[in-house]
């Protein structure tokens, strides 16, 4: 049907046709917008192909990371993935090792510990062994040379096993006070912590003093007769004078450990003054007689004797209490440890049932997208038809 003509319509005339597509009348926004909907072909740009490499670009990025998720076990395996929970994810773990070196040192030192211990057992049982003899030579049907060359084997055992206890190259019972450095106040690795980044490693004391058996820098006289002086506090002896004698006693308990940390007993006498010292560094019962002096001293020893056991078992008792502090810190080390490690792996572990229904929804995706960019690649070469 031709143009309607170029006159006004009536009112009362019939509606004008339409005007088909590049009628001379066509309404020209009507012509830009159905030009601008047309899709041009074109050989040098290929827009569908260029969208469709765009998206399988990001879907490979999406499965790379998938991938390595799935391989490493986590989902943020460096900083570039997430920093701030990477940093705090490290820590942790340093944290971690520094918990396992503080677990280390305390094994090392409940070795230690459990061997002081068992030296001072062994050293006691022996002790109390040489008590018991002692008190069967106050009897005068004892054969006292026999006894005393039991005692001798017994101190002897004493000596080897308070030498011979070394562990970690310390050795607690059998020490020499006079060496460099030493103290008998011994550092107990006890705990790690981390405080507004500070760390700190935290330390026990332990006392070694209650249960030092020898003391290399201590000296003394051993000796079984009346003497007129002494100067250390050794062995036993006995000085008594005229009134108005002077003896000189040099050397102090709290100076000397172990069987030289005992005491001597000045006691004033009608003629005087009479000063007792004992030790069990070395005495001899095979030469006293069986009168009541010598009886006395025989109960002299088994004093001391007695006080050197209560104060082993003193020092045992300190050490099982060590030990028991060691183990419950190394029960608690060993929770903090786990703590950390269930922290970071909120932190950083990757969810392996998301992450696998992921990669199978990815690598849909990655065969879809190679068959779209393959399509579109195709569409280019539909031209070659109009040329022929």
């Amino acid at each position: 049907m031709g143009c309607p003509p170029s006159g006004g319509q009536r009112h009362d005339a019939a509606p004008l046709p339409r005007c088909e597509p590049g009628c001379p009348l066509e309404d020209p926004s009507q012509a830009n917008r159905r030009a601008r909907g047309r899709i041009v072909t074109s050989i040098l740009t290929n827009n569908s192909a260029i969208i469709a490499l765009q998206t399988l670009s990001s879907i490979n990025k999406d499965l790379d990371t998938t991938s390595n998720r799935i391989s490493t076990g986590q989902r943020i395996s460096s900083a570039a993935d997430g920093a701030a929970y990477w940093s705090i994810a490290q820590t942790l773990r340093s944290d971690n090792g520094s918990l396992s070196a503080v677990t280390d040192a305390m094994r090392l030192d409940a070795n230690s510990v459990k061997a002081a211990a068992g030296g001072v057992n062994q050293v006691t049982e022996n002790l109390t062994t040489i008590k018991n003899k002692l008190i069967n030579a106050i009897s005068t049907n004892v054969d006292r040379a026999t006894t005393q060359n039991e005692i001798n084997d017994l101190l002897k055992g004493i000596k080897t096993t308070a030498d011979n206890t070394v562990m970690n190259g310390s050795n607690w019972l059998s020490v020499n006070s006079g060496a460099a450095g030493f103290s008998d106040q011994v550092g107990l690795v006890s705990a790690f912590s981390r405080n507004n980044g500070t760390v700190t490693v935290s330390t026990s004391k332990l006392d070694t003093g209650s249960f030092i058996i020898y003391d290399s820098n201590a000296s003394g006289t051993s000796n079984t007769t009346l003497t007129t002086a002494f100067t250390a506090i050794a062995a036993s002896s006995t000085v008594a004078g005229a009134e108005g004698a002077t003896v000189a006693v040099s050397g102090t308990a709290a100076d000397k450990k172990g069987f030289l940390d005992t005491k001597y007993v000045i006691t004033p006498g009608a003629a005087g003054a009479t000063a007792v010292v004992q030790s069990i560094k070395d005495f001899n019962i095979s030469a006293l007689g069986k009168g009541d002096a010598d009886k006395a001293q025989i109960q002299a020893y088994i004093k001391v004797i007695d006080a050197t056991i209560l104060k082993l078992q003193s020092g045992s008792s300190s050490l099982g209490s060590t030990s028991t502090l060691i183990a419950s810190q190394q029960d608690f080390t060993k929770k903090l440890s786990d703590i950390n490690t269930s922290s970071i792996g909120a932190l950083v572990d990757a969810d392996m049932e998301e992450e696998s229904t992921k990669l199978k929804a990815l690598q849909t995706q990655q065969q879809l997208g190679i068959q779209s960019l393959s399509i579109s690649n195709s569409a280019a070469q539909n031209i070659l038809s109009l040329f022929r």
